[in-house]
Parts: C-alpha cells; structure tokens; sequence
C-alpha cells in the first residue's frame, strides 16, 4: 500500500506542480516565498498521501491546500490577516517566467488587480491554476454556472476596458 501511495503523490506532483506554482505566484509575485510555500503543499500533501484516491480527483484538494498555505503565510508575515487583499501583494517583476507579465499585458493585470476581491480569484484559479468550472466552483464554495457566468462576464469586460483605454485587440484566442 506505501508504494502504491507513493506512485500517486510522485504523479499528483507531476501533474499538478506546474499550475500550482503558477497559482502561489499569483497571489504572493515572489519566487522565493512561492518555492516556501509549494514546498510546504507537498510536504502536508506527502504527509496525507494515503487520502489521494485517484489524481484527478486530488486536485480540488491540492488547490484547496494551497489557497489555505497562502492565508497562512500572509498571516505569519503579517500583523493583519488580509485574507481579501492576499492576491494583491508582492512584486512582479520577480519569479517564475511563465507567470511574469509581459510589457504588452501590463494594461490587463492592471485591469485584473481592479476586479473585486471574488472574481479575480476565480480569474486566477482558471488561467494560474488551471482548473475547470466545476473545480473552482468547488475551490470558492460557489455554484458552477454562477463561477462560468463570472468568468465569462469578466473576461468580456477586460476585453472592453483593455481596448477602451489602449486601442488595442485583444487576439480572441489568446488567454488572458
């Protein structure tokens, strides 16, 4: 039974390493407090591997884990908890290159950092984390066609702010 849990931790790491970095990036845009926290994740994901069932049906929890070692961290490295603000901390120009802002996508972080509190994390769980509807409806105790309307109006709502304030055309294949 060890070895079969050990098989399923080393492929949930496999499979989701990736999206999670890029999620904890997103929310604390600094790569050395992100390579803390993804390393504490998979530790307490290690230390509960006989509860990983099956990979994909893991990955509601590894993200659940991770949200909560983010509050976590910004409780210790703060006086106040700023459990509604912890996506908006950190410096950008720093950390993982997949996630970096490129210059030509500053004006749409820009939009993303004013969107309430809710809807940029879902935002973030959907292109950061990689997840489908059903997984962050889950993720945000939050219905899944509400999560799809939300994402779907918002992504609308970049796009017409971004090409309002720059001229700009946003490659309708291109995610945000």
């Amino acid at each position: 039974m060890t070895i079969n849990s050990d098989m399923l931790f080393e492929e949930l790491y496999d499979t989701y390493y990736n999206g999670v970095y890029r999620y904890i990036f997103a929310a604390v845009k600094d790569k050395w407090n992100t390579e803390d926290i993804i390393s504490n994740v998979f530790t307490n994901i290690y230390k509960h591997k006989d509860k990983i069932i099956t990979v994909e049906e893991s990955k509601n929890w590894v993200f659940r884990i991770a949200h909560n070692a983010i509050i976590d961290f910004y409780r210790k490295n703060s006086k106040i908890i700023p459990i509604e603000e912890f996506l908006d901390r950190g410096n950008e120009e720093s950390g993982y290159e997949d996630v970096l802002v490129k210059d030509e996508f500053k004006p749409i972080r820009s939009i993303i950092d004013d969107l309430p509190k809710e809807t940029k994390e879902m935002i973030y769980l959907r292109y950061y984390g990689g997840l489908k509807y059903r997984e962050i409806a889950s993720a945000v105790n939050t219905p899944e066609n509400t999560v799809k309307s939300v994402i779907s109006r918002t992504i609308k709502k970049i796009r017409k702010i971004y090409d309002t304030s720059t001229g700009g055309v946003i490659n309708e294949r291109r995610k945000v």
